[in-house]
C-alpha cells in the first residue's frame, strides 16, 4: 500500500534543501555584487589611488581607533614652526613636492607616497602656543636604501623615522585645525581606560592625509598618538 506519510516526508525535505540552496545562491550572489557584510579583520591600506603607502601591521582593533606598529623607515621632512598653521603646511608641501619632482643632488624624480605625515609639538612663547610641525613624505619602498639627498640650501632633511607603536583614530572630510584638535581629544578620551593609558605620549601628536585636495568623497585623515620607548 502506498505511504502517504512518508511521500509526505519526502516533499517536505527537498522543499527545505530547495529553500536552503535558494538562500545559499541569494548569499552568494550578493556577496559578489555587493561584498560581503560580514565582519573582517581591516587589513593595511598598501595602495590609494595607485599611491604607495607607508607601512605598518595592525595588533589591535576597536570601534574608535587601531593600534598599529610602524616599521622604522625614511622619511623626506620639512620642520617649521609659527602660528599660522594652513601658510605653514603649504609652504612644507611644496618643499617637498619639489624635493620629490627633481629638486635634489641627483635630479632624481621619485613617485608621491601617502600619507603626508605630520608630527606636530607645541610650546608656550610670551603667552602665545607655537605649533612646530614636522611634515614629512614617505620615502617610496625602492628608494629606501639608495635615497637622494637634498640640496644643500634646502630645508628638506631626511630622517628616520624610529619604530613605533601607533593608536590611530580615522575620521573623514577636509581637515581643518580645530577638527584636527577635536579628534585628537577624542581619540585620548577613547584611550583612557587601557592599561597602557599612562606609557602614551601625549604631549605631541601625528596628523596623516591621504587625498588630493580635489578629492571630494571618501577622504581619509588620521591622527594617531605614539606609546613611549625605553629610551
Amino acid at each position: 500500500m502506498f505511504n502517504v506519510s512518508y511521500l509526505n516526508k519526502a516533499v517536505v525535505s527537498r522543499g527545505t534543501k530547495y529553500i536552503q540552496d535558494s538562500k545559499a545562491h541569494q548569499k552568494m550572489a550578493f556577496s559578489w555584487m555587493f561584498g560581503s557584510n560580514e565582519a573582517t579583520e581591516p587589513a593595511p591600506e598598501t595602495k590609494r589611488g595607485g599611491l604607495e603607502c607607508a607601512p605598518y601591521s595592525l595588533l589591535e582593533s576597536h570601534p574608535g581607533y587601531q593600534v598599529r606598529n610602524y616599521p622604522s623607515r625614511k622619511w623626506a621632512t620639512v620642520l617649521h614652526e609659527s602660528l599660522d598653521h594652513e601658510t605653514r603646511n603649504n609652504r612644507s608641501f611644496m618643499k617637498l613636492f619639489g624635493y620629490i619632482t627633481g629638486a635634489n643632488e641627483t635630479g632624481s624624480k621619485m613617485s608621491m607616497t601617502v600619507p603626508v605625515s605630520t608630527k606636530v609639538t607645541t610650546k608656550e612663547e610670551e603667552g602665545a602656543v607655537i605649533m612646530k610641525e614636522e611634515m614629512g613624505f614617505y620615502v617610496p619602498s625602492n628608494l629606501q636604501d639608495s635615497t637622494p639627498s637634498p640640496k644643500v640650501d634646502q630645508e628638506v632633511k631626511i630622517v628616520t623615522r624610529p619604530e613605533m607603536v601607533a593608536y590611530v583614530r580615522q575620521f573623514g572630510g577636509f581637515a581643518k585645525e580645530n577638527d584636527w584638535q577635536e579628534q585628537k581629544e577624542t581619540l585620548k578620551k577613547d584611550l583612557e581606560g587601557r592599561e597602557d593609558f599612562s606609557h602614551i605620549v601625549f604631549d605631541m601628536h601625528y596628523r596623516q592625509g591621504f587625498d588630493a585636495p580635489y578629492k571630494f568623497w571618501g577622504r581619509k585623515n588620521e591622527v594617531f598618538f605614539i606609546k613611549k620607548t625605553d629610551e
